[in-house]
């Protein structure tokens, strides 16, 4: 999804930016950049319920106790 999304993004600005009259093929290489600029890297969801939290102390749903899993948790 967010891959589509990005692409959508990315083709809408380079066409305004043609129409502009200015060069639009830099703006691909700033694609590469966008999942550093989120901020949600150490984001933890809990796999019953979805609650979400950035606290890094928080290791335990608050709602059903279930483990809470990182990004790279499987």
């Amino acid at each position: 999804m967010i891959s589509a999304l990005l692409l959508a993004v990315s083709i809408l600005a380079s066409a305004v930016l043609y129409l502009a009259g200015l060069p639009f093929f830099f703006l691909f290489l700033f694609i590469p950049l966008i999942p550093f600029l989120r901020g949600r890297k150490d984001e933890k969801t809990c796999p019953v319920c979805g609650f979400r939290t950035t606290d890094p102390r928080i290791a335990f749903c608050p709602y059903d106790g279930s483990p809470l899993m990182g990004p790279a948790s499987p």
